[in-house]
Order: structure tokens, then C-alpha cells, then sequence
């Protein structure tokens, strides 16, 4: 600086740049080395603790409203086109007459992901739940518009004048359980090369069975039950 006649004001007028430079340099690496270790220890609590999913939960209240009466009467018209093709001689017909999912959607209770994988490959723990009996968390204006999930198959015997139908009934539907599933990514659409979802421990399956009477006279299958064991369906 003496060199090119500046005087002390130039001087501080660099120092002051220099100063300045380096103070937001240093920022920036502070900022840059707390994102990591954030990072990292967010990883380290993915893979060693569950995490809840409300947000999604909070989602699926909305939609399940919405899409459930679509998923039910596409469920209808596809199964009672098989049944009625596909039905055993010795009855005369057998049709899908009712089927609904009720209007309390599934939810997913906890999820664990594990980051430490490949870079094509998604791993995730699920634990979810379909509990429409369960009525704690729902306001008294969802319990007043409340339905719970119910299958009628109507069975037909006998031929002409001598036939008569039959209606099984499969209603009070919960299920609960936890699964691993497992995404295979790649490039090209749809970009999801196989999902791999399995049971990581016995699902919890019940469900109320009424072959003969219907929804007023029948008699709940499940009700049997034989000493010091309790009947319910295995996987």
C-alpha cells in the first residue's frame, strides 16, 4: 500500500474487508458442519428409534372418505363378475351384494427407516392398524355418521321354486400389524423395479362370521371357541 502512496484509511478500509470476509466465511462453515452433524444424527435416530406419521394419518382421514366408496363399488363389480362366472354347480348362483371398508380409515401408528442402504433401495419398518370398533378418537359428529365395514354374500340353492338364499355376513373387521417393506428403485418410469413387503411378527386378524342368519338372526362363527385356546384365522 505504501508502495502505490495510499495512506492509513485504505489500510482500514482492507482490514475491514479481510475482517469481514472472513467473518462470513466462518459462518458459512460453521452452518455447513452443524447441517452435517445434524444429518448424521438424524440418520443414527432413523435407524435405532420409530417415528410417529401423523401428518399421514392426517391425510388419510380426508381421503379415505373420498376414495372408499370408489375402492368399494370397483371391489363389488370386479369380485361378482367372477363369482357369478365362476359358480359351483351345486348352487345356482353366489353374488357379492355388500361390500364397504366403513368410513374410519387405516392408520399407520409408528415407521422406521433405515438410511444405511443401497442408493436403489428404499427399507422401511410399518406398523399400522385398521381398528374401525374402536371409537376413542373419533368426535361425537363422526360417531353420529359412523359405519362399520361389512361383506354380504349372497348364496342361492336349489333350483327354480325350491331354491332359496342365503346371506353370509363378514362384519367387525380389524387388523393389525407389522411390515417390512422393501423398494427397489431404477430409472426408468415407473421407477419402482419390485416391492418386497413381509410380516416382521404374527398380524392380529379378527372378524365376526355369520354363515346362516344374516345380520339380525346370525351367530357369530368366531364365538366358538375351544378350552384354554382361542380359534382366530393364522398366516
Amino acid at each position: 500500500m505504501t508502495r502505490f502512496n495510499l495512506g492509513f484509511g485504505w489500510l482500514f478500509i482492507l482490514l475491514a474487508s479481510c475482517s469481514t470476509y472472513y467473518m462470513t466465511s466462518m459462518a458459512r462453515v460453521r452452518q455447513r458442519a452443524r447441517d452435517d452433524i445434524q444429518r448424521e444424527l438424524v440418520k443414527t435416530t432413523l435407524a435405532s428409534e420409530h417415528e410417529s406419521a401423523e401428518w399421514i394419518n392426517l391425510f388419510l382421514d380426508r381421503f379415505w372418505l373420498i376414495y372408499e366408496p370408489v375402492l368399494s363399488a370397483t371391489i363389488v363389480a370386479s369380485v361378482d363378475q367372477v363369482l357369478s362366472t365362476n359358480c359351483p354347480p351345486f348352487l345356482d348362483s353366489i353374488r357379492l351384494t355388500q361390500f364397504t371398508l366403513g368410513n374410519k380409515a387405516p392408520r399407520v401408528d409408528k415407521v422406521r427407516t433405515f438410511p444405511k442402504t443401497e442408493s436403489d433401495e428404499v427399507l422401511m419398518d410399518w406398523a399400522f392398524s385398521f381398528t374401525p370398533n374402536d371409537v376413542s378418537d373419533l368426535t361425537p359428529r363422526q360417531l353420529a355418521t359412523k359405519s362399520n365395514p361389512k361383506v354380504l354374500l349372497s348364496i342361492r340353492v336349489g333350483k327354480s321354486l325350491a331354491s332359496a338364499t342365503l346371506p353370509v355376513l363378514v362384519e367387525d373387521m380389524t387388523f393389525s400389524g407389522l411390515l417390512r417393506i422393501r423398494l427397489k428403485l431404477m430409472t426408468n418410469f415407473p421407477h419402482v423395479r419390485t416391492v418386497d413387503a413381509s410380516f416382521l411378527e404374527k398380524p392380529l386378524i379378527d372378524y365376526a362370521l355369520k354363515p346362516i342368519g344374516g345380520e339380525t338372526f346370525g351367530f357369530d362363527m368366531m364365538n366358538v371357541r375351544a378350552p384354554l385356546c382361542i380359534f382366530r384365522p393364522r398366516i
